[in-house]
């Protein structure tokens, strides 16, 4: 019967252009909307008007890779990482903006994956840590956590690092806490002497104190029953299979060459690979 044929043949041509789309879409375009968060050194932010950071070196080395040009979609972090999903990946903010083809600097886990329906993680390109810093001449040594109680410490507001240290000890460092709303002014305050220590990412602590004076100490944070380190990957679309393959090959021909490696040198952090691939 016609109808017959006629209906293969839509469903046929229907098909070439579902699974075509995701590639095919980021071509005719000419570009590839890559989600960074914003104001997040070393990894993504402005500086005099330019894009700087790791991340962004990447996002256009992906675009590059595929043969477009990159289109930055800087997003501000939300509650959590689901909601950072939800807005930059598969639904997009309530306020409008749509979604980007691609994050950056999210978890490469297969636990936390499996939370995720909605989405696809690929490309894993760097490991990340909590650390902490301390000023020898007040504290001289952290074999253990406890000893930050007599001390200042300080940790960006709602990070992981001022969560861990509130809930440990039956709450008793939280007398000794202060709280900011920007990394940077942690740095600063450490820098001064106002703090004796601070917590934080390896990438930022690095990133932001340069060289450590010689009585500073930048040391691992343990976190009992806590997740103190994890593999860095991106984010697509989980129908998007054909594009995250693309993007785990690019990935990986930017760690074999020692490209990724020379970024993280080149922002003053030290590089460690994902330990997915190792």
């Amino acid at each position: 019967m016609k109808w017959i044929t006629a209906f293969a043949v839509l469903i046929v041509c229907f098909s070439s252009h579902v699974f075509a789309t995701e590639l095919q879409d980021i071509r005719e375009k000419g570009a590839l909307r890559v989600a960074i968060y914003k104001d997040f050194p070393p990894y993504s932010y402005t500086d005099q008007g330019k894009s700087k950071g790791i991340d962004v070196e990447l996002g256009r080395a992906l675009a590059q890779g595929l043969g477009v040009n990159v289109d930055y979609m800087w997003i501000t972090a939300d509650e959590s990482m689901s909601d950072d999903l939800r807005n930059a990946v598969w639904r997009g903010h309530y306020l409008g903006g749509g979604t980007a083809d691609v994050m950056l600097r999210v978890p490469y886990d297969l636990v936390y994956a499996e939370k995720q329906p909605r989405v696809r993680f690929a490309a894993p390109y760097a490991h990340e840590q909590m650390m902490i810093v301390f000023d020898r001449t007040q504290i001289p040594a952290v074999h253990q956590l406890r000893i930050l109680k007599n001390h200042k410490v300080g940790a960006e507001i709602d990070s992981l690092g001022s969560i861990y240290l509130s809930s440990i000890f039956e709450g008793e460092l939280t007398p000794s806490l202060l709280h900011y709303l920007d990394f940077i002014e942690g740095v600063n305050a450490f820098k001064s002497g106002q703090i004796a220590a601070l917590v934080g990412m390896r990438g930022q602590l690095e990133g932001q104190l340069g060289t450590l004076a010689e009585n500073w100490t930048l040391q691992a944070l343990e976190m009992r029953g806590f997740n103190s380190q994890w593999d860095i990957g991106v984010a697509v679309k989980a129908d998007h299979t054909e594009l995250a393959q693309q993007l785990s090959e690019i990935v990986a021909d930017l760690r074999k060459n020692g490209q990724l490696k020379q970024w993280f040198s080149e922002y003053g952090l030290t590089y460690t690979e994902p330990s997915a691939v190792n």
